[in-house]
Formats: structure tokens, sequence, C-alpha cells
């Protein structure tokens, strides 16, 4: 059995942990957390029995957590703590089934018989639970059910037909969509997590993104670090941008809080094919990512083009290192309110939109106390996915801890940002007036500061990058000399090659055979 403990005050955490035997009272599993955001964390990684919480915390109290437990239809039994004695709070946790309210200072003997008292109620439960009929277990066990069934139907082992006589299972035979998804750029951190811990924490998260009243979702394990997630609407239909905004909302999540980051691969369920045949599509525009490289791989719909959000993460780099928090949090505004302003500020946008703010937060970590201003602003982040007003309060908050914390760092990183740009990009045909146009630069001009502060033109230093990439994969990788260059952006083979000799003195068909 898992016990969550949640308390805003270190001392008050640590008495509680270690002022108590939680091994000798039955768990397995004792996790800490000191805000509801770290509880969620924990809920992610698994779903704790019991869960004794301080009401009274900041940004999310006890109360705000609790609500979303129970939203997310978890059965973890909840013990509050509070210093008052506070009818109203008694009345808020009786509405939210809340299994015992123990107010504060309360001696650990006491606080031990509540939580043995909760365990019993749990393996009365239990027992009550084990004697239902067959139609409880199922239910009771869906999700592994469901995940279970859809491995199969993927394999090849059942068929779509023998689906359909499983109660509830969701039809995606229409307006769905199968998404392959590959954990990427593990960190240090994953030698703590096994295969079951990630599906966990993948399972639930995806539970937070498509949510139960409106979105029908079933994710299986398929393979090492290979997940499938099928995905459709209950009401109405799905549309791509809709699920791409919502899986770069996974994707953040994931580079926040877990070891490792995604990469999604899209493709339409259809019922004039097989679904392993879609399966066996999506596997092999999987094994084309030989970088590892996280992100939504989908195509783009060509009646969306007109709409599509541009990317503004690079521009927003550039604009804070040299100009300031004041000059970029004008031009996002500008921008969110010229989407307002012709009637184009929709979820899929603002999504989109939230998306490059996280990037751009991320990429500056090691310069700014990001960990602080989500703790800070938990409940106004994720709010700024669905309002427009809570976006810019966002961007403020954001805007000044940076200025507080970078005050007259105004470096230049022109280069920095192009170099990081080339470096997400080695398989495109990169040209320098993209580049320019990307900047908002004058392309010369651009051309001069590159040269400047790195010693190389644009052209060399993105043909250098290239070689390397190809020399790599050419040491480390099956893939033929052909393959390389086409991974890389080449369609000219011989101008690859040569290429190639002049970087390293030997052509990569010769690097190959060395390297066998």
């Amino acid at each position: 059995m898992k016990l969550l403990i949640v308390d805003d005050q270190l001392a008050t955490l640590t008495g509680l942990t270690q002022g108590i035997d939680w091994k000798s009272v039955g768990f397995t599993e004792i996790d800490t957390a000191q805000n509801a955001m770290e509880a969620r964390i924990s809920f992610a990684k698994g779903i704790p029995d019991v869960m004794l919480c301080d009401i009274e915390m900041p940004v999310e109290t006890g109360i705000d957590l609790c609500t979303w437990v129970r939203a997310q239809e978890y059965r973890t039994k909840i013990l509050f703590l509070t210093c008052h004695s506070d009818f109203t709070y008694a009345q808020e946790a009786i509405r939210l089934g809340v299994s015992d309210y123990i107010v504060q200072p309360a001696p650990y003997h006491r606080i031990r018989e509540k939580v043995e008292k909760t365990i019993r109620e749990i393996a009365m439960e239990s027992s009550h639970s084990r004697m239902a009929d067959l139609g409880k277990t199922y239910t009771s066990r869906q999700t592994e059910i469901h995940a279970a069934m859809l491995r199969d139907l993927l394999t090849g082992t059942i068929d779509a037909a023998t689906l359909q006589e499983l109660p509830d299972f969701p039809d995606f035979s229409r307006d769905s969509y199968l998404v392959l998804i590959q954990l990427v750029q593990q960190t240090e951190k994953m030698r703590d997590w096994n295969e079951n811990t990630l599906m966990t924490a993948l399972r639930n998260t995806i539970q937070d993104t498509f949510e139960k009243k409106t979105y029908s979702s079933v994710v299986t394990f398929m393979d090492h670090h290979i997940y499938a997630l099928a995905v459709r609407k209950i009401n109405g239909v799905l549309d791509r941008n809709e699920l791409v905004s919502r899986l770069h909302y996974l994707e953040s999540m994931f580079d926040m809080y877990m070891p490792c980051s995604l990469a999604f691969y899209v493709h339409s369920f259809s019922s004039a094919r097989e679904p392993g045949s879609v399966w066996a599509d999506l596997l092999r525009i999987q094994t084309t990512n030989v970088t590892g490289k996280k992100g939504v791989y989908a195509e783009q719909n060509a009646n969306d083009k007109d709409n599509q959000y541009k990317e503004q993460f690079y521009r927003w780099n550039l604009i804070l290192t040299n100009s300031g928090a004041e000059a970029y949090e004008k031009d996002a505004l500008s921008i969110l309110h010229s989407y307002a302003d012709a009637g184009l500020l929709n979820n899929t946008v603002l999504l989109a939109f939230h998306r490059d703010f996280t990037r751009l937060m991320l990429s500056v970590r090691d310069t700014v106390d990001t960990d602080s201003i989500f703790e800070q602003a938990s409940l106004l982040y994720t709010e700024a996915m669905h309002s427009q007003k809570a976006m810019e309060e966002m961007l403020h908050v954001f805007c000044e801890a940076y200025a507080s914390q970078n005050d007259g760092d105004n470096s230049s990183s022109v280069a920095m940002t192009i170099q990081n740009y080339i470096q997400e990009h080695l398989s495109d045909n990169i040209r320098k007036e993209d580049l320019a146009e990307l900047m908002h630069l004058n392309e010369d001009y651009l051309t001069r500061i590159f040269k400047k502060e790195t010693g190389m033109s644009i052209k060399a230093y993105i043909i250098q990058q290239k070689m390397n990439a190809a020399r790599e994969l050419l040491q480390t990788t099956s893939l033929s000399v052909s393959s390389v260059a086409v991974q890389l952006g080449y369609t000219n083979f011989s101008h690859f090659s040569a290429s190639y000799k002049k970087e390293f003195g030997i052509t990569p068909a010769e690097e190959k055979e060395k390297n066998k």
C-alpha cells in the first residue's frame, strides 16, 4: 500500500514521516509532497491508498487537491489535517467524502489510530469487492482489460468484430486516431523508474489530458518504451489540430515532471483498413526518427494551413535575451491580441501559444528560477491553457521574475539561437533566407553577426553539423549511406559524398566500410 503525506511545512512533513512507523501499519511506500502540484506528480507515479493532507496550503488548498482527486475518480482515502476546528472545513470534508478530519496538534498515536481505522475500511471494501459478480470485476479492471484488447487488436491476435462484443469498449472504427508514443531523451532519474511505473505515469497524465467526460481513450504498452494510444471524442469529431495541441501539452508535462521526453506519431483510424496495418505504418515512421527527437509527428490538413499558428519560440528567445523581459512581454501580448482581434484565438491557437511560452521558460531555467514560478503560479499556469486573461497574467508573472533575476543581462545570442535552430532541424534543407526571416533580421546583417561570433559562415556551419551527424549515424547505426543522406536533407548523393570527404578526408562509403 502507498501513503502520501501532503503539507507545506517541512518540519510537519518530516515529523509525520519519521514520527510514526508506517511500515508496521502496513504501508510499503511512503511519499511526501509540499504542495498540490507535487502531490499530482506523486499520483502520476502511482495512486496512493491513503493521503494525509493539510488543508491550509498556499496556491492550492487541501480542499482544492481533494476536489481534483475526486474529479479524477481516484479511490484514495483522504484524511484532512488542520490547525482550526472550522465547521466550514468539516462541511466541505463531508461533501468530498473525506475519511476523517484531524485537528492539529494531535499526538502521533492518535493520527496512527485514525489511519489504521481507514486501512480497516479499505480492507472491508476490498472484501466486498471480491464478493462482487463478474460484471463488477470487469468494471474494476476495465482499464487493464481495454489495454490488453487494444494491444491484441494492433498485433492481429483478435479482430475488430470481436471487440464489438466487449461491453463498454470505445468504438474506434470512425472519427478516431491512433498514436504511437515513444519515450525519448531520458535523464539520469530514469534509472529509478521501471516499465510499470512509466505506464502508470503515462496513463494518469493521458487521463488528465483527455478528460473522461469529453474523450474516449485507451493506452497500452506495446514494446520497450513504445506505447499505443487510441482516442476519439465522445460527442462530435476530434479535429486533428485539437489532438496535436493536446499531445503537445502532454509533451510539455513530461518535459517538466518526468524523467524522459515523448515523441508522438499520429495516424487516423479508418474502417477501411485493418488496425494492425495502421500500427505498422506508425512503426515505420517511428523508425525514421533515429536521433530520438521529441515532438508530435502528424501530417497537416491542407484546409488548416490558413489558420495555422506560427511558431514564435525562436523569435521570443532572441527578443528575451537581447532586449529583455519587457520587450518580450510586449511582443507576446501583441501576437496574442492580433489573433484575438482577428477572431482566430481558439483553443487550438491558445494551446500552441502556451506551448511556445512553456518552451521559452524551460530554455532559460539556468538563469531564472522557473521551479518557483511553477510552484507559486501552478493554478494560473494551468488556467492559461484555456483563458486569454490567465495567459496574459502568466506572461506578466514570468517576465517580472525574469527581469528581477536578469537585470541588465542583454548579451547577444543571435548566433546561439541560430545554432540551436540548426541542431534541431538537421534533417531539413536549411537556407539563410529562412533563418533571416525566422529572426526578423536582414540576411546580410545576420550573416555578419554569425560569422563575427562563431568565426564561420552560416553555410559552413550547417554543413559541418550535418557532416558530424552523418558521421555518428554511419558509425553507430545500420543505416545505408543513401539513408543517412536522406535523413540529413540531401537529395543529391554526390554532393553529400563530396561534402563528407571535404570534412573528414574519406567518403561516406569508406567510413561505413571502416566501421563494419
